[in-house]
């Protein structure tokens, strides 16, 4: 019988390791960016999205560039926002707020008198920025809180899996232990600690990790993440790693607040001047302004009076004396 015709030519048996669902090498790594954004992808299903089936055609409608857009997205996932439409969300609140006072304004200028035509304009530039900058700058604020919220729990949370891996559990346990602990102290670290636990049932945890890795922008964690990543692959021991690690993150903790208590006096240098030094110079200029008045409003005044009498004079017996 001749062989089929589509099956492939190899030189050992094929096996279930060829053909793994979730692979984990390095091309694959390399290629997640590329994968489509939720976003991106079209749908019915209009569940999550701000104004409904009109939010994709907004969001369209706004304009961004690509990078700018990428740099939004990592905002939004550093914020917590992890609804698959945030970033088409995002892009249609911020056209609607910037077109809501274009429309409104130029229908004022329609209507009203020459003379508020200037304000009007002003109006309308001034909101119409603000509609595209405000949303924006709101989700990066949020997302630096978050972040800095998840960077002081850490060393809690690494201590806390120093001790349950001491005592036998697994890595991706004792992140699922952790996580309902600490809901109520750090509920932000609690969330991404159960979100790592449900992708390594699924993926990894290499691949969970990783992910945690790229929704929270900061360095410690990054570093904490390679740090469990090497010592699950090359199978060192965790405990004295975690224990080490722990303090090193406290001190560079430590350090930083010394940074900032030093550069603390030199920041306030700036409100004393402006605000400070004002009312001291108004409470030891004070009296003597005051009495310069009265001089000035009171005796001050008939005796400048009489030298400018007596001035003239002068000048008036002068012009008399010369031929």
């Amino acid at each position: 019988m001749a062989p089929h015709m589509d099956a492939p030519h190899t030189d050992h048996p094929v096996s279930w390791n060829d053909r793994r669902l979730f692979a984990d090498s390095a091309n694959d790594r390399a290629n997640r960016d590329d994968a489509a954004d939720p976003a991106s992808v079209p749908g019915t299903d209009s569940a999550g999205m701000v104004f409904g089936r009109l939010t994709p055609l907004l969001a369209a409608s706004f304009p961004d560039t690509d990078q700018r857009r990428k740099d939004t997205r990592q905002e939004l996932r550093s914020a917590g926002y992890y609804n698959p439409h945030a970033a088409t969300n995002m892009a249609a609140i911020r056209y609607v707020a910037m077109m809501l006072p274009l429309l409104l304004c130029g229908s004022l200028l329609l209507v009203a008198p020459r003379s508020f035509e200037l304000p009007i304009l002003g109006a309308m530039v001034f909101l119409v920025g603000a509609g595209w900058a405000v949303p924006r700058v709101t989700v990066r604020g949020k997302a630096k809180q978050r972040v800095f919220r998840i960077e002081q729990a850490l060393p809690d949370m690494i201590d806390m899996l120093n001790m349950c891996v001491s005592q036998g559990l697994t890595v991706p346990e004792s992140l699922r232990r952790i996580g309902g602990e600490l809901e109520t102290a750090a509920p932000d670290l609690s969330r991404e600690l159960r979100i790592i636990g449900e992708q390594a049932n699924v993926f990894t945890l290499q691949r969970a990790l990783e992910n945690f890795a790229d929704r929270i922008d900061s360095e410690e964690v990054k570093s904490f993440t390679s740090l469990l990543i090497q010592t699950e692959r090359m199978g060192t021991s965790i405990t004295q790693t975690l224990m080490d690690y722990a303090d090193n993150f406290r001190d560079s903790h430590r350090q930083e607040a010394d940074r900032k208590a030093n550069a603390a006096a030199f920041k306030l240098l700036f409100p004393t001047v402006l605000c400070l030094m004002p009312a001291v110079y108004l409470f030891l200029l004070g009296p003597a302004v005051i009495e310069l008045s009265n001089f000035l409003h009171g005796e001050g005044r008939e005796i400048i009076d009489r030298g400018q009498n007596a001035v003239e004079d002068l000048n008036r017996g002068s012009r008399r004396v010369l031929p």
